[in-house]
């Protein structure tokens, strides 16, 4: 497409491709036609700068500018196409701003800057940025220039604190160990039976007890009312409290009504409490697993993490998993 730029000064109409920028006149010609291109495309920001597409249940999309082909995209049949840059849920973006922080890592930044980035209202951020603040996650850094005047502030991430970030659902995870001829085991759920021999262990699925809850101040009762459900007795003596935490991050795919699949992500949090046997007790559909060879059979990361922990903090045994 020809670059064509009418030189009122001239009376003609002139190629732009075909000036000199070294000739003084023809740079001066090339530098009014630039001028004029960057004011047209900021008018043409300005016009469509409020478009966000709100959406349902805190959803919001909005248009990444940055991609936008301005020569091309002004001509086109369907109009002005703006492409939809991301979807956030609160607790999604409240994630992003605290990784977004961490990037910036004490610059200064506007709360105008971060509503357009996270495509909110500046009440929105400041709501946000407010939790965060509250939650102790993060600390505001009030800056001042050389005449002592307030300028933006600065935003530093309290990396200790990340665990309290909200969460979509609690697991109550449970760990029952016992000792049998100087080795610990651990019970685990599973369809597995070492009776049937004709079965290889490495076809079956393990995972450990758990509960989802609503009440974290109930663990200690959940714990023991599912202990004692299990194995038919009193288990208190044997309960030696919740012994660690992980935030699990997971995504899924979910398909639309126009049969889009987008990305949808969440976190539980999983609570552990052990249990520590003075004998090995068999129970129907579970199965007692080494604790040396556990992570073979156990995938899970948050459960690995949890074991790791057990043997080297409670058991006293330093040894890396195997």
């Amino acid at each position: 497409m020809l670059k064509l730029f009418v030189c009122y000064n001239l009376g003609m109409i002139i190629n732009i491709d075909d000036l000199d920028f070294n000739d003084p006149d023809e740079r001066r010609v090339i530098l009014e036609h630039r001028k004029k291109k960057r004011e047209e495309n900021l008018a043409l920001k300005k016009s469509v700068n409020n478009g966000y597409l709100k959406g349902q249940r805190g959803v919001r999309l909005y248009y990444d500018y940055d991609k936008i082909d301005f020569d091309n995209d002004i001509d086109n049949e369907d109009g002005f196409e703006r492409p939809i840059k991301t979807v956030f849920t609160k607790n999604l973006r409240r994630e992003k701003l605290i990784a977004y922080l961490k990037y910036l890592n004490g610059r200064k930044v506007l709360i105008r800057d971060l509503a357009w980035k996270f495509a909110v209202t500046e009440r929105t951020i400041q709501s946000d940025l407010k939790y965060l603040i509250e939650k102790g996650i993060i600390t505001k850094q009030i800056n001042l220039n050389k005449q002592g005047k307030q300028t933006k502030n600065s935003y530093i991430v309290k990396k200790v604190k990340e665990i309290d970030l909200p969460f979509d659902d609690t697991q109550l995870v449970f760990v029952f160990l016992s000792k049998q001829n100087n080795e610990y085991y651990v019970l685990t759920k599973t369809d597995y039976s070492p009776t049937n021999k004709r079965n290889n262990i490495t076809e079956y699925g393990f995972e450990l007890p758990f509960k989802k809850i609503k009440n974290e101040e109930k663990t200690d009762s959940y714990s023991l009312q599912l202990a004692n459900r299990m194995f038919k007795k009193d288990m208190s003596a044997y309960y030696k409290g919740q012994v660690f935490t992980h935030i699990e991050k997971s995504k899924f795919e979910e398909i639309d009504n126009l049969g889009s699949a987008k990305n949808e992500y969440y976190k539980t949090k999983n609570i552990f409490t052990l249990f520590v046997l003075e004998n090995i007790i068999t129970l129907k559909n579970y199965h007692w697993l080494k604790l040396s060879v556990a992570p073979r059979r156990l995938r899970k990361t948050s459960i690995n993490k949890c074991l790791k922990h057990i043997k080297e903090n409670i058991l006293g045994w330093n040894k890396p998993l195997k």
